[in-house]
């Protein structure tokens, strides 16, 4: 009866809310929602499988036409509390230096996005024929790990970097 009263509560929003937020996607049973960008679109399951091919593939990903920028959202299994997540940022700070060719960190902070604790990552690093610019937010959800990928070229970061900005701050989720 629940599931049936959130589906409801969702539809009835989608037609009083303004058209922007009828972009919302919407995972995780409605508990888990951001407005991507105008023009992105998701990306297929093969599109995903293609781009992500390191494993550990994103669960949903939108791009722009070019999937050169993406917001990537992933639902880990890694057993994640708000208490863990100094302790995220350390091993992620150590770790990633080792598997990333090239990374040079901008940002390394535990900041306060919608209510909630996030781990904020944001880094430049060497790609295959270009280079990379990745803002990642980490977070608990359900006692596991959300995470959200901003990744474009560097050479479109600029071009983007306000439209992901305004798509991160839309992020809403819901214990």
């Amino acid at each position: 009866m629940t599931k049936q009263i959130h589906k409801l509560t969702i539809l009835f929003l989608m037609f009083i809310l303004p058209a922007s937020a009828q972009n919302r996607v919407w995972m995780a049973d409605g508990r888990v929602s951001f407005v991507p960008p105008a023009g992105f679109r998701a990306m297929t399951e093969a599109e995903i499988k293609l781009k992500f091919q390191r494993g550990n593939a994103p669960q949903y990903v939108s791009s722009n036409e070019q999937m050169n920028v993406t917001i990537a959202i992933t639902f880990s299994a890694q057993p994640l509390t708000p208490e863990g997540l100094p302790q995220l940022k350390a091993a992620m700070e150590q770790a990633l230096p080792g598997v990333i060719p090239g990374l040079n960190w901008v940002t390394r902070e535990i900041v306060e996005m919608n209510g909630r604790p996030w781990v904020h990552l944001e880094m430049t690093s060497f790609g295959i024929d270009t280079d990379i610019h990745n803002e990642i937010y980490l977070t608990a959800f359900a006692g596991k790990m959300l995470g959200f990928n901003f990744n474009s070229t560097v050479a479109q970061h600029d071009r983007y970097k306000d439209a992901l900005k305004q798509s991160r701050d839309t992020i809403r989720v819901v214990d």
